[in-house]
Parts: structure tokens; C-alpha cells; sequence
């Protein structure tokens, strides 16, 4: 009979002879192998990398020094290009420091350094913004790009083309034909601009980016898509008097026959010549419209294209019942270009009204200050609500 106990026990030698066999097997190996102490092999360790800041730190001293010099560089890496670009636009006044490796440093040695530059354009006041700045294995400048919310300026950015005259700077990352337009379109903006508005010592600057608007504007993916011209202060502040860029949307504005670029680039050149970007006393309705009606002035187009998308919303839901507001000129709005024509046509009726000087006079006492309301009752003798019955009318007239 077998017992509870004499079933387990049997498992028990089994494993007993195994574990013996092992231990024979292995005493068998070591000896085969020529015995002695085993010592676990030691890890190999990758070399650590670092970044040669000394390098780079004299790269960019060199980068200043370029432009500084005004000695023309022969090379096609990232620094030459900067430096001939710098020199064609008259970069001024430039400081370069290194502040901090920005990442890990590649296998390679390169790597990439948050720097804080700065620099002047004519006519503008120094400005200052951290950047990106690629370094190569040796430290060599292999690149700039910004931080995010923060701009790259075009000259840093690849090479350019440069026109200037006594009143325009064009700076644009295009073939030497575009930026002859660019450059024709601008000079004829300030004439258009000076038989309306008195613009003193006159001075229109475009920037013309390759890529869309965004990344030159510091702004978020998507924000500047759909505009064709964007008037702003050169470092994105609204203080008083800072100098105004219009940068250009080639995507956008590349697309419009003659006619339709001249007219963009008068109405960015008219919040230029009218400091609009820095001033809110104004109602938007009023900056957008007046600045369309200095574009319109001259031109023979009819109604149907130039109030095309407002007049068939108007055929299609009946006259809006108040001026466009700020919600309404939104760059991402599904209407984006009938608030334009909106308000244009509400400065058309004011200068059908009183005559242009009267709205020239309106624009310019509400960039003072002064209410909307007062300013219309003086120079026109009716207040916002009888303007805005007569926008409507006037629209729903032309719609039909």
C-alpha cells in the first residue's frame, strides 16, 4: 500500500539527483575552461558628449563682427547668408550672447543654444528677442529659429531680397521679380495713401516671408491663413508710436491679380501712415473701413466685386443690424472679408454725407480721443444710430 508519505518523498530525491547533475555539469564546465575566479565583464560606457560653447560662443562673435564690418562674406552657411542680409538692409547695432544649451547634445556634438540677440533697422528702435541657434559638431552656426510667441526676424531666416527707396523698404524671401512687384506695389501705396491722408516723411516697410505669417509673427498655427497683409508694431507691443511693418502673406496675396494687391497693400499702408495698430481709441469698423475707402478711392471696380461677400449675405439674411465689431474681424471667421466690405461701405456713406475731409476729420478726431458720437454729431449732424440706418439702406439697395 502506498502511503501519503512515501509519494511525496519520491518528487523530493528526483529533484535532488537533478540539482546534482546540474552542479556536475557546471563543475565540469569550469574545469574545462580553465577554472579560476568568475568576474562579471564590465559595461562599456558611451562617451559623453558635450557641447563646445567655447566654439560657438566665437561664432557668434564673429557673426557680430560680419555684420559689424560690413565686409561681405563668400559662404552659403547660416551666418554668411545673415551677415549679407544684415548688410543689405542696413542691420545696425547687433549683440549676440550665448545663454544656454537648449536639449541634449546630439552624437555628433551639435546641438542647439537658446540666444539672446539684438539689433537695429533703420528707423526702427533697437530690438531684442531669444532665439533659437543651431550649432554644428565644432560650434559653426548651422541655423536660427524662434522660441515659441517669439518672432524670427527675415534676415536671420534665409536669404533675401532688398529694395529700397526714399520712403519703402521691401525685404522679401522670394525670387528678384516678386520683390521688384513688392516693391512697385509699395511705392504706389504711399502715393495713395498721401493724396488722402498727410503723411509726414512718409515710410512704408514690407516683410515678406516665404511661409506664411505665423511663425513670423509669433503666432499660433493657423492664426494668419486666410489674411493676405497683417500692419503691426516691429516687436509686437502696442505702445504709442512704436514703428509699424506690414508683413505679406504670399500664399495669399500672390493669388489676387494687380488691381486686388494694390489695393491690400494702400489699406496696411493706410494703418502705417495712421499708427492703427497701436491705437484703440478708434472703433474697429471705422480703422478697417477708412482704411479700405484710401484703398478704393481711385479704383473703377464695381460693386460686385469689391462688396461681393457682404451684398450676397445681405440678399441671402437682410442687412445686419449693427456695424462690424471687434468679434467680427476675426482672422478665423467663416465671413473673413465681408466685415471689411461692411464697414467700408459704412465710410462710404459717411463721405457721401459730408464730404471726405469730413471723414478724414472723423478718423482723425477719434484716433485723439474723442467719443464716436460727438465726432459724428459735429462733423456730420446725425449721431451712430441714424449712421447705422443708413448703412443699412444703402446696403440693402445695393444688394439688389
Amino acid at each position: 500500500m502506498r502511503t501519503v508519505g512515501s509519494l511525496l518523498s519520491r518528487p523530493v530525491l528526483i529533484g535532488t539527483g537533478l540539482v546534482l547533475v546540474m552542479l556536475l555539469a557546471g563543475f565540469v564546465g569550469w574545469r574545462l575552461t580553465g577554472g579560476g575566479e568568475y568576474v562579471a565583464p564590465t559595461p562599456t560606457a558611451e562617451p559623453v558628449v558635450r557641447a563646445d560653447t567655447e566654439a560657438a560662443r566665437a561664432s557668434l562673435e564673429a557673426l557680430v563682427e560680419g555684420v559689424s564690418d560690413r565686409a561681405e562674406p563668400d559662404g552659403e552657411d547660416a551666418a554668411s547668408v545673415a551677415v549679407r542680409n544684415a548688410h543689405a538692409i542696413g542691420i545696425a547695432d547687433i549683440t549676440a550672447r550665448y545663454v544656454a544649451e537648449a536639449g541634449n547634445v546630439a552624437p555628433d556634438g551639435s546641438w542647439t543654444a537658446d540666444v539672446e540677440m539684438s539689433w537695429r533697422t533703420p528707423g526702427d528702435p533697437t530690438l531684442t528677442e531669444e532665439l533659437k541657434v543651431a550649432f554644428g559638431p565644432e560650434g559653426a552656426i548651422a541655423g536660427f529659429s524662434a522660441a515659441q510667441g517669439t518672432r524670427l526676424p527675415l534676415w536671420l531666416s534665409g536669404p533675401v531680397e532688398v529694395r529700397r527707396t526714399g520712403s519703402t523698404l521691401v525685404v522679401a524671401q522670394a525670387p528678384a521679380e516678386v520683390a521688384d512687384r513688392y516693391a512697385e506695389l509699395a511705392t504706389a501705396a504711399v502715393a495713395g495713401v498721401r493724396k488722402v491722408v498727410a503723411w509726414k516723411d512718409p515710410r512704408l516697410v514690407l516683410e515678406v516671408p516665404a511661409n506664411g505669417l505665423d511663425s513670423a509673427l509669433g503666432a499660433q498655427p493657423g492664426t494668419y491663413t486666410a489674411v493676405a497683409a497683417v500692419t503691426a508694431t516691429v516687436d509686437g507691443s502696442t505702445k504709442a508710436g512704436t514703428p509699424l511693418h506690414v508683413w505679406v502673406n504670399q500664399g495669399v496675396i500672390g493669388d489676387l491679380d494687380a488691381p486686388g494687391a494694390q489695393i491690400v497693400i494702400t489699406h496696411e499702408a493706410t494703418h502705417a501712415a495712421t499708427d492703427a495698430a497701436t491705437n484703440t481709441s478708434r472703433p474697429m469698423w471705422l480703422v478697417e473701413g477708412f482704411a479700405d475707402y484710401v484703398a478704393l478711392r481711385d479704383t473703377k471696380l464695381p460693386l460686385s466685386k469689391t462688396a461681393g461677400q457682404v451684398l450676397a449675405q445681405v440678399r441671402e439674411n437682410g442687412a445686419p443690424d449693427h456695424l462690424p465689431g471687434k468679434a467680427e474681424f476675426n482672422t478665423r471667421s467663416e465671413h473673413f472679408g465681408a466685415e471689411y466690405e461692411a464697414a467700408w461701405l459704412a465710410c462710404e456713406v459717411l463721405a457721401e454725407a459730408g464730404g471726405e475731409q469730413a471723414l478724414v476729420d472723423l478718423y482723425e478726431e477719434t484716433g485723439r480721443g474723442i467719443g464716436l458720437e460727438k465726432a459724428l454729431q459735429a462733423g456730420f449732424g446725425f449721431g451712430e444710430d441714424e449712421l447705422t440706418a443708413r448703412w443699412r439702406t444703402h446696403l440693402s439697395h445695393s444688394a439688389r
